[in-house]
């Protein structure tokens, strides 16, 4: 009685898992297929990129232009390595913990990433300096001033302020890197590639309808 019990019970979870698994898919596909802000920018002037890291995307954006200084915020004294030969900041959003523990693809734990994708966890903003834009792999935006003032807005709006300024969380990949607190948490709905997804969307920049992976993202640019 009590194995036919169990079995029932595994089923039933069996059943319930692979239905949500397919659910998601489900939405997924549809979002990646829904393209947004299609239309060509008018007068475009600012020039920024998108950068794929294995599943991961990042914003890579100048550091100074006529629009904002980030050193304004994200101070070059937070970078544990001193240069001033640096013109780009690499933007990229996702869970506190993920990013702790997996500075490298291979360092990727089960149990770190299932909490993440199922729970609500802190987030976290990683910003890495970059001195020239060399790889095939940066896809080329140029965006016009007021898309980039919408998404200089989105970015700023998703960092925690201390008595006006940014405190560097306690960990790092590299001297060329830094961690900041992020305000929204992180799950199966927001990911990594939908918080950039929705950097470009919102500031009306080309992008997907909704997108957890990276692939659709940099399928709207190709």
């Amino acid at each position: 009685m009590w194995m036919n019990t169990i079995l029932k019970y595994l089923r039933n979870l069996a059943i319930f898992v692979l239905s949500a698994a397919a659910f998601y898919l489900i939405l997924a596909i549809i979002g990646a297929l829904v393209p947004v802000n299609t239309d060509a920018p008018e007068n475009p002037t600012i020039q920024i990129y998108l950068v794929k890291n294995g599943a991961h995307t990042d914003i890579v954006v100048p550091i100074s232009t006529h629009t904002i200084n980030w050193e304004n915020f994200i101070k070059p004294t937070h970078f544990s390595q001193s240069s001033k030969e640096f013109k780009y900041y690499s933007f990229g959003w996702g869970d506190r913990e993920f990013y702790r523990t997996t500075p490298y693809w291979k360092d990727l734990r089960f149990m770190v990433a299932a909490k993440a994708l199922i729970l609500n966890t802190p987030s976290a903003m990683h910003i890495y300096r970059l001195q020239e834009i060399e790889s095939e792999k940066f896809i080329s935006l140029v965006i016009t001033n007021e898309q980039y003032q919408e998404l200089s807005g989105y970015i700023l709006k998703h960092l925690i302020f201390s008595e006006g300024s940014l405190k560097p969380l306690e960990f790092r990949y590299s001297g060329n890197d830094v961690f900041y607190s992020s305000r929204s948490s992180f799950h199966a709905f927001r990911t990594c590639n939908t918080w950039t997804n929705s950097a470009l969307k919102v500031s009306g920049i080309r992008a997907c309808l909704w997108t957890p992976f990276a692939e659709p993202l940099i399928w709207q640019f190709s």
